[in-house]
């Protein structure tokens, strides 16, 4: 069910063990439309997309194919926490989407699913508003922000999963008929404004940073470079945000959910960051030479006048012409004691779960999930049992632990500090960690087996031939110093030149991480042993300054009794729980 970025990848996951897939969806014509910002990757969620496209996903490749502007983020840092992020041709990439579907025989239905089918404890399919009823050996919920959706745009507020569609209202009352733990989230999306009204000379021009595959091995042909620009807010823009807060639905109470608190609505910032005068702006287009801009940082809910009027107090923008209008919506989604790392429903053997409705925030983090959840309903399918992924080996691994164990009270998003080992999943190996997982699961593509397998063969080959060796020695000591690059290790195996660029490079990373990825491998095992260490000795959680200021407020406010509580905990991360064992292996009582 739901023919978004979860759904997609769930669909083709299926049809990849040789199943058969039916996805239904509300309207065909909106198969994998981007319904925020025209971008995919980021800060592990690029990373995210690799092991999608190695689990035979098509997200990677997509945005390959249709990509307008790229960019790394944290280039200023170590490689392990590298993020690419590509702005794409938003209708193309959907085309792309839909496309992937027809192409790998997937059944697409146009259809409202208003019903589970079957008891509870035994669904067994959905019954659709037209269709009636449709079994099969399992069933994916991947209904994004439509279940229960309601949009709210100043005092107007109406049922709808996006702008312009529906609400599966019928399909949330039976939910919660079934006795399903549900709540609500919000989220909420910026402005899109007419290009030709931007006053572009007023910005900053952030240029591409050049060529870059999600997809190994597949990208397709270059569709040229579109630049991004950058912007600020400013006093007057924070003032008319605050001078609308009386029409405002976050701040009149229309609104019950708790939105992303990375992504805030742009009057969530005016009063939460008050001594801030400006936020920066990122001005994206929507499409090659679309006429409409994406206007990134700038989301709202607040009337139609006062998103006009604030767009006058922000350089370049002071005539820009409103396309489409910021709104929010609410939506409900399943509580994570309902479901496994399996994303399995625990209740119900035959119902998955993915997307926001496990309670994500993303494109990325719906993908991982679609392709976990459609692995194990094509595996139920065929009589085998669900299976999951360590959250050593993956960040899809690290997202399903973290969401189906604890209990989180605002949208889910994905941060390389989420993960234990995260010097380990880097977004350049993310072939060699995942084919493997994606050949033993029947999910892997023959081209990328045999790019693995040679490149394994490179590395082993290249690391016996120089092993023992004094250069292979010094080589060694070379990597493992954070500023080396290829130039200096050819410097002192001058064979390596010969060599393929990736070999001599996942080399060099393997060396240069491997102790921190070793003392990672053991802090997970010493936290499993270390659960039960107290933390009644901490006095006051805030002035901890080894872990981040969102865990010093959630720890301040439960008060867990012990290690393993605070691990329990949405938004104490594993690199918080190292903090809390620092400052606790020091004998501090604060």
């Amino acid at each position: 069910m739901g023919g978004g970025h979860a759904g997609i990848e769930a669909a083709l996951a299926c049809r990849r063990l040789e199943c058969s897939a039916l996805l239904v969806t509300g309207r065909c014509a909106r198969i994998g439309e981007m319904s925020c910002n025209p971008a995919i990757g980021g800060i592990a969620k690029g990373a995210l997309v690799r092991e999608v496209d190695c689990l035979g996903g098509s997200m990677g490749e997509a945005a390959d194919r249709t990509r307008l502007h790229f960019r790394m983020l944290n280039r200023s840092k170590g490689r392990s926490v590298w993020g690419p992020r590509a702005q794409v041709d938003a209708e193309a990439y959907a085309r792309m989407q839909a496309g992937a579907l027809a192409r790998e025989g997937v059944t697409v239905l146009e259809d409202e699913v208003v019903a589970l089918h079957g008891p509870v404890g035994g669904v067994d399919g959905i019954v659709c508003a037209r269709a009636g009823a449709v079994t099969g050996a399992a069933v994916v919920l991947a209904t994004g922000t439509f279940l229960g959706g309601r949009l709210f745009r100043g005092e107007e507020t109406w049922a709808g999963g996006r702008f312009g569609d529906f609400s599966a209202m019928a399909l949330e009352s039976d939910l919660r008929a079934r006795r399903f733990h549900v709540k609500r989230f919000k989220t909420g999306t910026s402005p899109r404004v007419l290009r030709e009204s931007i006053r572009f000379d007023r910005m900053a021009r952030q240029p591409g940073e050049g060529e870059y595959s999600f997809s190994f091995g597949r990208a397709g042909p270059d569709r040229g470079s579109e630049p991004c620009w950058v912007t600020r807010t400013s006093r007057d823009t924070r003032r008319v945000a605050l001078d609308a807060l009386d029409r405002s639905p976050l701040f009149c109470g229309k609104i019950e959910g708790k939105g992303p608190r990375y992504c805030p609505s742009f009057e969530d910032k005016a009063v939460r960051f008050a001594e801030k005068e400006e936020h920066i702006v990122f001005v994206e287009p929507m499409g090659a030479g679309s006429q409409a801009m994406y206007l990134n940082g700038l989301s709202t809910s607040l009337p139609l006048d006062a998103q006009q009027a604030m767009l006058a107090t922000i350089p370049g923008l002071e005539e820009a012409r409103i396309l489409q209008p910021g709104y929010a919506v609410e939506y409900t989604l399943l509580d994570p004691e309902e479901f496994d790392a399996c994303m399995l429903v625990r209740k119900e053997p035959k119902l998955l779960v993915a997307g926001q409705v496990c309670g994500t925030s993303g494109y990325e983090e719906a993908a991982g999930l679609g392709v976990l959840a459609g692995l194990n309903a094509g595996r139920i399918a065929r009589g085998e049992h669900p299976v999951q992924l360590e959250r050593s080996e993956s960040y899809i691994g690290v997202m399903a632990d973290d969401l189906s164990s604890r209990s989180w009270c605002e949208p889910y998003r994905l941060f390389s500090s989420r993960a234990e080992n995260r010097m380990h999943l880097r977004e350049e190996n993310a072939d060699r960690r995942m084919v493997p997982v994606a050949m033993s699961w029947g999910l892997a593509r023959g081209e990328d087996v045999r790019r693995v397998d040679r490149l394994e063969r490179d590395i082993s080959r290249i690391r016996a031939l120089l092993e023992g060796t004094r250069k292979g020695v010094a080589g060694t000591q070379l990597c493992r110093r954070p500023s080396t690059g290829r130039a200096e290790l050819l410097g002192v195996w001058p064979e390596l030149a010969q060599e393929d660029v990736r070999a001599v490079e996942a080399i060099l990373l393997d060396e240069r991480y491997s102790g921190y990825i070793d003392r990672a491998l053991r802090r997970i095992d010493q936290r499993r042993q270390l659960e039960s260490v107290s933390l009644e000795s901490v006095a006051d959680f805030s002035c901890i300054e080894e872990i981040c200021i969102e865990a010093r407020e959630i720890l301040g406010r439960m008060r867990p009794r012990t290690l393993g509580e605070a691990a329990s905990l949405a938004g104490v991360r594993p690199s918080d729980l190292d903090g809390l064992l620092l400052h606790l292996g020091r004998g501090c009582s604060t």
